[in-house]
């Protein structure tokens, strides 16, 4: 993760550019004093989707139909600087058409979402947020709650891509391709930034981390650290699954996003493959039938019993399958590998029609009732990957709709912004 020194750097020379080459200015200032530029809203490419969700019809499909997930994400925090206004949605909105403009929509150019806390209802709107808080959400959990007004996820096939993308943003460095304005750091304070990456050959190639043993131990085709495949249709709530039907936010949905490190020297050294396999899938499952999956796991949620009495150990895919509406997911999984810090994580970002269906899986992966049936199995001992896994931070976000993503329900948003 990078702190907030580097947006430091450079922001005197980004504001004394802006003012000798004559922007007009409004009467909106940031925290520090600082105006913010009345920059041209700029148009949007025809046929983007209206939810800034819809990602999976642009992505590749492997040879068994499901969906490809773009190589690198990033995930970019902020707070709203000064008393927020008009003139702040509009310099964020601008941001945001130039990247649309630049980048066609998917993985080969460029996805992204805004997303809003709820801090930023109480703190800058001034009404409930319509979103509860994050908090821990099991007994062996205690992260740290993040309280950012905004979170930008951007993903691509392109890591070098996101970086500039970023130090546009931040107002660091000029996109070259760039045909409009992108720094947003006049209206929003840059608190932190996330990345990772997922797909075959990403993870073995960053596998020499804390929390991963030596040896080279993840496989080379691997699209995860933990060694198999995450994203398979049926295993996948999907966007129309996930998306707000009524209200001020339909056509929109919710966003989690967690920060866990991983541990994996057990994992990796004291499981053979049978036993990483009843972890992550189910006991009744077999190295074997893992390797043939395609749409989605065998890990059949009417077998825990017996997985819980007769091998006295339990899946992850198992237990969270029970977390299922009309037998489908609650959720999208957007997760992906990092090494931030140094250290082996899991960048689990998720989308689903409410908050609570987050918890409601979540609850299920937990699995907390199984040790009353076998004491072998504990909150963590036997019980998924629940073991391995160690939830640093949470935070729960909104995602708008397109038209609505620049600082959503703000008094005075200009109707161009509508």
């Amino acid at each position: 993760m990078i702190n907030r020194r580097r947006f430091l750097l450079g922001a005197t020379a980004v504001a004394a550019g802006g003012a000798a080459a004559g922007i007009g200015l409004d009467r909106a200032l940031t925290s520090r004093g600082r105006p913010i530029p009345q920059v041209p809203l700029g148009s949007q490419p025809s046929g983007l989707p209206a939810r800034q969700h819809a990602w999976t019809e642009t992505l590749a499909r492997d040879s068994d139909g499901n969906p490809v997930s773009p190589r690198f994400d990033r995930l970019v925090f902020f707070n709203v600087d000064g008393g927020s206004g008009p003139a702040h949605a509009r310099a964020l909105e601008a941001a945001l058409r130039t990247l649309e403009r630049t980048y066609p929509w998917g993985p080969s150019g460029l996805l992204f979402t805004a997303g809003w806390g709820p801090g930023y209802f109480e703190r800058t709107v001034g009404v409930p947020s319509p979103i509860p808080h994050a908090m821990g959400l099991s007994d062996f959990e205690s992260p740290a709650i993040d309280d950012y007004d905004l979170c930008i996820h951007l993903a691509c096939d392109d890591e070098r891509r996101l970086a500039s993308i970023e130090a546009a943003l931040l107002g660091t460095a000029r996109l070259g391709e760039a045909d409009g304005p992108l720094d947003i750091s006049t209206a929003l304070r840059w608190e932190e930034t996330r990345t990772g990456f997922t797909g075959p050959g990403l993870p073995a190639e960053r596998q020499d981390v804390n929390g991963i043993p030596p040896g080279n131990l993840v496989a080379k085709a691997a699209p995860l650290f933990m060694g198999f495949k995450s994203s398979l249709r049926r295993n996948q709530a999907s966007e129309d699954d996930v998306t707000i039907d009524t209200g001020p936010f339909a056509d929109g949905t919710t966003m989690q996003v967690s920060y866990m490190r991983l541990s994996l020297d057990t994992w990796y050294e004291n499981l053979s493959e049978r036993e990483r396999v009843a972890r992550m899938y189910a006991p009744q499952v077999t190295p074997e039938q893992v390797a043939h999956f395609t749409t989605d796991a065998s890990s059949n949620p009417n077998l825990l019993s017996q997985a819980i009495n007769r091998y006295g150990v339990i899946g992850h895919a198992q237990t969270s399958a029970r977390a299922r509406r009309n037998n489908k997911p609650l959720i999208l999984r957007r997760d992906f590998n990092t090494v931030d810090g140094g250290q082996a994580g899991l960048h689990f970002v998720s989308v689903q029609r409410t908050i609570e269906d987050f918890v409601t899986t979540r609850n299920a992966m937990n699995a907390s009732s199984a040790q009353l049936q076998n004491p072998s199995i504990t909150d963590t001992v036997n019980n998924g990957i629940n073991e391995f896994i160690f939830v640093v931070k949470r935070a729960n976000y909104i995602l708008p709709t397109r038209s609505q993503r620049s600082f959503p329900l703000l008094p005075g948003r200009q109707p161009g912004l509508t």
